[in-house]
């Protein structure tokens, strides 16, 4: 893996087309993403497509940083990808969805586009915050 990429894969226990609803319902993404706030003019699956933008803040206080994105492929139930053209984070993310044994398979893939000193010094925190919010968005259907 390129210092660049970042990917998380796990297994959720819910059927495919609960997942993607509950994954690209923007506005609920800070209830389970670690210290982020997301809006978003469209709020999920059935108002959502291509063109849709994104804005995550992630930080504490005014601390943070601003992640803007613009939605530029949409296959749902099953895939998504999008641009990252804000000042500070540019790249491309990716949720892809497989149905798998009567569980969802989750890919969180991003590539981002910074200078090399500035990613060995962030990855590993973007990682372990990924998975970890990640594992909260999965227990979430564990309990329902």
């Amino acid at each position: 893996m390129k210092l660049e990429e970042f990917r998380v894969t796990l297994r959720i226990p819910a059927a495919t087309q609960k997942v993607w609803e509950e994954l690209v319902t923007w506005k609920n993404q800070g209830n389970w993403m670690a210290l982020t706030k997301v809006t978003s003019s469209h709020v999920g699956p059935k108002d959502s497509g291509v063109g849709t933008t994104i804005e995550a803040f992630t930080g504490i206080g005014k601390l943070g940083i601003l992640d803007q994105m613009r939605v530029v492929e949409w296959q749902p139930p099953k895939y998504c990808k999008v641009d990252h053209y804000g000042k500070f984070i540019k790249g491309e993310g990716i949720f892809n969805l497989t149905e798998e044994d009567g569980m969802t398979r989750f890919d969180w893939y991003e590539e981002i586009k910074a200078p090399r000193a500035l990613l060995l010094l962030i990855k590993p925190f973007i990682l372990i915050a990924v998975y970890a919010s990640l594992r909260k968005f999965a227990r979430g259907f564990a309990r329902s």
